[in-house]
């Protein structure tokens, strides 16, 4: 057969060029040679702010990093100390501030019952009570401190004295204590040896040893804060208690009597103005 007479269909004729599949016309250079593109040049100034930003991040890191490890230092600190009470608003001046380490001070309201006059023990003295002048007999309050362990001040109703006159027996009993003008702090101080034996039968039969007390007696005058007497004082007074409150690992102690509170404090009490 002549050339080019016929040709398989698909196929290309005799003397043809074979064309590759797809729409015509192809490219010249083929797609595998082409050269890829060069990568993107960032300008210098982009590559300056990218390090100024990380070496900023480190910084900050490191910065968040001691202020973190700072404050774990303080609360580990803060948890180790005593919690400090916040003071108390619209407390009694004698309640919420302790006494002036320098004297007495002050209280803003008068005597209103025998607790403020234990307070005058404590360092507080009271302008509004009346002076220790005038004629006598001054009246007299006597706050006991029977207790190492628990230190609490209670104010005697009243001292028992041999001088039968009402004028002196009521000055020792002091019925309204905004007209006190001494007031005397008798504080146990120590226990010494034993001095006999008490039995109790209720609750149950025990024997309590009573040992020597020693006392520190202090005398004020109420409307000052001025001390006038400061002196230790043995307790005579050796009769068991019928009734006993004692905390555990405390003693029963000999107390300071009647007689003696007299004998000691009788000179202030009848003092001419």
């Amino acid at each position: 057969m002549p050339a080019g007479a016929w040709s398989t269909p698909g196929y290309p004729a005799p003397g043809e060029v074979p064309q590759p599949y797809g729409t015509p016309p192809w490219p010249s250079t083929p797609v595998w040679d082409q050269t890829p593109p060069p990568p993107p040049k960032f300008p210098r100034w982009a590559v300056v702010v990218a390090a100024v930003v990380v070496v900023l991040a480190l910084c900050g890191f490191g910065i968040n990093y001691a202020v973190t490890s700072v404050r774990e230092a303080e609360d580990r600190y803060n948890a180790t100390r005593p919690a400090t009470p916040a003071p108390t608003r619209g407390a009694d001046p004698s309640e919420s501030v302790p006494p002036s380490p320098t004297g007495p001070r002050a209280a803003t309201y008068p005597v209103r019952e025998n607790d403020d006059l234990a307070r005058v023990c404590d360092g507080w003295y009271y302008p509004q009570s009346p002076k220790f002048t005038g004629k006598a007999p001054h009246q007299i309050a006597v706050g006991v401190v029977d207790s190492v362990m628990l230190p609490s001040r209670h104010i005697q109703s009243a001292v028992t004295v041999p001088d039968l006159r009402e004028s002196v027996w009521r000055a020792w009993m002091p019925e309204n204590p905004a007209k006190t003008q001494l007031v005397a702090c008798v504080d146990l101080t120590r226990s010494g040896s034993k001095l006999k034996s008490c039995k109790y039968d209720d609750p149950k039969p025990e024997t309590i040893a009573m040992k020597q007390g020693f006392y520190r007696l202090r005398l004020y005058e109420a409307a000052t804060g001025r001390k006038l007497l400061d002196r230790a004082v043995t307790g005579e007074d050796e009769e068991c208690p019928s009734v006993v409150f004692l905390a555990q690992g405390e003693n029963l102690n000999s107390e300071v009597d009647d007689r003696q509170l007299y004998e000691l404090l009788k000179g202030f009490v009848m003092k001419k103005g």
